[in-house]
């Protein structure tokens, strides 16, 4: 079975499913074994989406937006992120605690 979150010696990668164009006001809808699954905004068009993507989670993990890189799924819903400064188990944390915050 995959994981949402694991590690290895390049850094801390993600498995997220993005629901783009969505009316839904949490930002991380739900984080499950498998994947983190993230309301969008904006539409999956000229990158909007996955640009939206990485601003938002940097700001929910509180890195730099230089330190998250979508390494797979550009076009698709899927996609896998490498993030390089903070763990596995500070990541889950975060994301946790994000899923508990409406934002508005």
């Amino acid at each position: 079975m995959a994981s949402a979150i694991w590690e290895n010696e390049r850094g801390t990668f993600l498995r997220v499913i993005v629901h783009p164009n969505s009316k839904e006001k949490r930002f991380i809808a739900e984080v499950t074994t498998e994947a983190i699954h993230i309301n969008l905004k904006e539409p999956a068009r000229e990158g909007r989406a996955n640009s939206e993507l990485l601003k938002k989670l940097s700001k929910a993990l509180k890195i730099s937006t230089s330190e998250i890189s979508l390494v797979a799924g550009h076009k698709s819903r899927e996609k896998t992120l490498l993030i390089m400064s903070v763990d596995a188990n500070q990541i889950a944390r975060k994301l946790l605690d994000e899923t508990k915050a409406v934002k508005y």
